[in-house]
């Protein structure tokens, strides 16, 4: 008969580097561009991430779009990438993103990368609502079904404020 051992046996744990350079997060990849093509639409992409107000940064510069780098990319498996742009200036004139609000359900919008990736989505519903009455939160969502959403200004001007009264919200789904 064989004796068991006098006290627990240790077992060998691997130790694992726990300092912040040692697991560093994958990078992001961001987009730089966003296309959609019938309607001859191409600007550049900044990652952003909120003004003062607490919106969206933007450019001043409408043929800039801001990307909000702190939600879902383009290439992500889930939740919202929001792309918006001013939709002209005083300064600049019209913007591109004015053509948002005539793309119908189907169209081609295209995103490409810093490092040259695209991801292609098909537009699945355009809507202008009244800025007071959008739903941010879903909007910005991170979690649900993934999707581009590419916003601007629309609507009625107000000379008052010197603002849209409006937002036109182009949603749009991967394409397999």
């Amino acid at each position: 008969m064989t004796e068991p051992p006098a006290g627990p046996v240790a077992s060998t744990v691997p130790l694992t580097d726990a300092s912040l350079g040692a697991n560093a997060a994958e990078p992001v990849v961001q987009p730089a561009r966003v296309q959609v093509p019938s309607l001859g639409i191409d600007v550049v992409v900044s990652p952003e991430g909120v003004d003062g107000t607490g919106a969206l940064a933007l450019s001043d510069d409408p043929a800039i779009a801001s990307w909000y780098r702190y939600g879902p990319t383009p290439w992500s498996a889930s939740g919202t990438s929001v792309i918006a742009a001013h939709v002209d200036s005083f300064d600049y004139g019209v913007g591109q993103f004015a053509l948002l609000k005539d793309a119908p359900a189907g169209t081609e919008v295209m995103t490409t990368s810093v490092d040259g990736q695209t991801a292609r989505f098909s537009v699945q519903s355009v809507s202008m609502l009244e800025k007071n009455g959008v739903d941010w939160n879903a909007v910005f969502d991170r979690e649900g079904e993934h999707r581009l959403a590419l916003i601007t200004c629309g609507g009625e001007f107000d000379y008052s404020t010197g603002h849209y009264l409006s937002n036109v919200i182009v949603y749009a789904v991967p394409i397999a």
